[in-house]
């Protein structure tokens, strides 16, 4: 048999810092992202995020001259997008959501 024993002081200290560390990695994500973030954050480019995430309905927020995106948002919105492509029909450049190619606007 195995006998150990556990020093609560040093379990309750050590949950705390895990509990800690978690909150502050949770409070340094930011809530907006900004084009530039948003392109880095998905790996692609500007014009690609414009012509096919933005005009097939991906919500975009406007502030002064710089637009922001949420990041729940945008991880929904490609679970939802990826969720109707099949294995022929997988590249986001060629994905068109909304029929007729409706725009929501633009993000020049």
């Amino acid at each position: 048999m195995l006998n150990i024993q556990v020093n609560e002081e040093t379990v309750k200290s050590m949950l705390e810092q895990a509990i800690n560390e978690r909150v502050d990695e949770l409070a340094k994500q930011r809530y907006f992202m900004t084009y530039n973030e948003l392109a880095d954050y998905l790996n692609i480019s500007k014009p690609i995020i414009e012509d096919r995430l933005i005009k097939n309905g991906l919500k975009y927020y406007k502030v002064g001259s710089k637009y922001l995106f949420k990041r729940d948002e945008v991880d929904t919105f490609l679970d939802d997008m990826t969720a109707s492509m099949t294995a022929t029909n997988n590249d986001i450049k060629f994905f068109n959501k909304l029929l007729g190619g409706v725009s929501s606007g633009s993000c020049d």
